[in-house]
C-alpha cells in the first residue's frame, strides 16, 4: 500500500495530531465532579451507554473498519473491576472500542480536557462514561478516588497511555509509567489491547481495517515497593503492546521524524 499520507514529527511523547479544533482549554480542579451520582443522571447516562451508544459502535466499528476482537475471552477471567491500557492511533475507534472489548462491564475511558470543553458535547462525553484529568495537583487526589470507585465496582477505567493520537501509527510509542499507579494502588489487575491494522482485499486505497489483540490479565506485584511494582506492569504491557503491534501492517500514514525530512525525496504531508 503506497501511504495517503506523510507525517513529519520531532517529538514521539509530545507531538499530537489529534487536530482538535473550536475547544476552549478548561480547569479541571480539585471541585471537579468526575462521578456524577444524580439518581436521573446515572438512569439517562445508563439508558444512552446501553441502548443506544453500544449499538453505534458496534455497526460503526464493523461496518466502516472491519473490527475483529481476538483473544476477549482472556478479560473474563477477571473477576470485578479492572484497568485497560491500548494504543492511541483512531479518533472515534478509540472512544468505541474499549465499549466493545470489554462488553458487558461498563468502560470509563481517561480523556484530555479537550473533550469535555466543547458546549453540549461535553455533557454526552461525561454521560458515555468520559472522565478528564486533572489540570492540576489538588485534582489528583479526587480523580484517583473516581477510578478506584469505579475499578472496586466492577468497571473498566480505559487509559491511553501514550496520552496524544497518532492516526493510523502502526507501532507502540514510548510512555511512562505514571498510568500505572492506578492498579497499584488499588490492587486490581490490569490488562491491554493493541490496535493493529490489515489491508483491505477490495477498495484497497482506501483506510485500513482493524485488529484489536487482548492480553491476558496483568496482576501487581505486592512483593514490591509501589514505584517499582508501577514500573514492572508498565513493562508487561508495554512489552505485550510491541509484540502485537509487530505484525505485517499496511501503512496507510506514514511517520517520518523531522530530522530525516532531508534525507527523503517524499512531499511533505
Amino acid at each position: 500500500m503506497q501511504p495517503h499520507k506523510i507525517i513529519y514529527y520531532s517529538d514521539e511523547l509530545h507531538d499530537d495530531f489529534a487536530n482538535t479544533k473550536g475547544a476552549k482549554p478548561i480547569k479541571v480542579t480539585a471541585d471537579y465532579k468526575f462521578l456524577k451520582k444524580g439518581p436521573l443522571w446515572r438512569l439517562g447516562s445508563f439508558i444512552l451507554y446501553r441502548f443506544i451508544a453500544t449499538p453505534l459502535a458496534y455497526l460503526f466499528c464493523r461496518l466502516f473498519y472491519g473490527v475483529r476482537i481476538e483473544n476477549r475471552r482472556a478479560l473474563q477471567k477477571i473477576k470485578g473491576g479492572f484497568f485497560l491500557y491500548g494504543n492511541h492511533t483512531q479518533h472515534a475507534c478509540d472512544a468505541f472500542i474499549p465499549t466493545l472489548v470489554t462488553f458487558p462491564k461498563r468502560a470509563y475511558i481517561v480523556t484530555s480536557t479537550d473533550a469535555v470543553a466543547i458546549p453540549v458535547v461535553k455533557m454526552l462525553v461525561r454521560m458515555l462514561g468520559g472522565i478528564p484529568l486533572p489540570t492540576e495537583r489538588k485534582g489528583i487526589i479526587p480523580f484517583f478516588g473516581a477510578t478506584k470507585s469505579l475499578a472496586e465496582h466492577h468497571s473498566v477505567v480505559m487509559i491511553y497511555p501514550e496520552a496524544h493520537i497518532w492516526p493510523y501509527y502502526t507501532k507502540i510509542r514510548p510512555f511512562d509509567d505514571g498510568a500505572f499507579l492506578y492498579p497499584v494502588k488499588t490492587g486490581r489487575p490490569a490488562a491491554a489491547f493493541t490496535v493493529t491494522y490489515r489491508e483491505r482485499k477490495i477498495f484497497k486505497n482506501r483506510h485500513p481495517l482493524i485488529t484489536v489483540r487482548v492480553s491476558e490479565p496483568f496482576y501487581p506485584d505486592t512483593s514490591l515497593p509501589a514505584n517499582k511494582a508501577r514500573r514492572k506492569l508498565r513493562d508487561e504491557v508495554y512489552d505485550f503492546m510491541v509484540r502485537s503491534a509487530s505484525c505485517d501492517q499496511p501503512e496507510y500514514y506514514k511517520y517520518i521524524k523531522a530530522e530525516n525530512k532531508a534525507d527523503t525525496d517524499d512531499p511533505d504531508s
